[in-house]
């Protein structure tokens, strides 16, 4: 079966080639470095840069039987400072890639996000695939619209969630990278859109790159799926969990801003895939945090604060992008 990756180059989508390769054997990963498409970046193609026709050429030339369909600007502060072009890319791009997987008869495989829920209302219990939807950013916003593009432009599709995905170089986003990179890196200090009493539960990238392959591999199309480690904690114990087995002290690095954590607790029920697909997670958090900072130390150009340090140049303040006091009115 050959897979074709949107945003190949990126975290999430590395990670699904990597499982692909050592963990399912029937799968091939075609490359979009082509020179008849148009590149967003050396050898992978912008998904809004290239129209129906010329996706539709790029699918039928190369047999593709399934898109898995990564590419997107990702993370609150990322979107904010870049919206036009992560509208194209999360919308425009969306479209294009379904409406010519439409036309080849091609299954999208869509890479989605928990922050499509109305999370507020759901401090006290987990988000099922049925909670109510209501981002609170431009980024959820684009999100959940494609959401709706890939249901009403494809013949054929699946959307799998994940929450949290972290897992060391590649990582742009996640609390874990940045602290890392931060000590490692003997910054004076970073700042984290979080609050430190507030709970979140992140999952090692490669568990989530191995439950999409799994989905795809078992045939659930036409359904969404959450995707989540249930291993939850309050990010002040995730920051612990670092300092004890990186042997790093971040007491003095992480700078928290509690009144912009716009999701305050953030859980997930992942009854339904695990169930539908028999799986379950294979790396616990302090393993993957172990892991990640083996391959942090030893990466080379890798940078999870590029966006932090470009906005502190730009004087810009990014706490505007995150303020949101729905948490405080909802009862907790």
């Amino acid at each position: 079966m050959k897979l074709f990756i949107t945003g190949e180059k990126g975290f999430i989508a590395q990670n699904i080639i990597k499982e692909a390769k050592e963990n399912f054997k029937d799968f091939e990963i075609v490359t979009g470095g082509v020179d008849y498409l148009n590149m967003h970046k050396n050898g992978e193609p912008c998904v809004y840069k290239n129209s129906i026709d010329q996706w539709e050429f790029f699918f039928r030339l190369n047999k593709i039987n399934v898109v898995i369909h990564n590419a997107a600007y990702v993370g609150t502060d990322v979107v904010a400072l870049n919206a036009t072009e992560s509208t194209a890319t999360n919308v425009e791009g969306t479209y294009n890639i379904c409406r010519a997987a439409k036309k080849c008869g091609i299954p999208v495989c869509y890479m989605g996000t928990t922050v499509i829920y109305d999370t507020p209302k759901y401090q006290r219990t987990k988000i099922t695939e049925q909670s109510d939807h209501g981002p609170n950013t431009l980024y959820g916003c684009q999100k959940l619209a494609a959401e709706h593009i890939v249901r009403s432009q494809t013949s054929k599709w699946m959307i799998v969630r994940p929450l949290f995905a972290y897992g060391g170089e590649g990582d742009m986003n996640s609390l874990i990278a940045k602290s890392i990179y931060a000590a490692i890196n003997k910054k004076e200090s970073i700042d984290m859109f979080l609050d430190p009493q507030k709970i979140k539960d992140y999952m090692h990238v490669s568990d989530y790159a191995n439950a999409v392959l799994t989905a795809i591999e078992k045939d659930m199309w036409y359904d969404d799926w959450n995707v989540a480690a249930e291993t939850p904690y309050t990010t002040q114990k995730i920051v612990q969990l670092i300092e004890n087995v990186c042997c790093l002290d971040l007491s003095d690095t992480v700078r928290w801003h509690p009144q912009t954590d716009y999701m305050g607790n953030h859980r997930l029920n992942t009854k339904k895939f695990r169930e539908a697909a028999n799986w379950r997670p294979k790396i616990a958090l302090s393993e993957g945090i172990d892991m990640s900072y083996e391959t942090i130390i030893k990466s080379k150009g890798y940078n999870p604060l590029t966006y932090l340090e470009e906005a502190n140049k730009k004087g810009i303040d990014l706490t505007e992008f995150f303020n949101e006091d729905r948490i405080t009115r909802t009862t907790i």
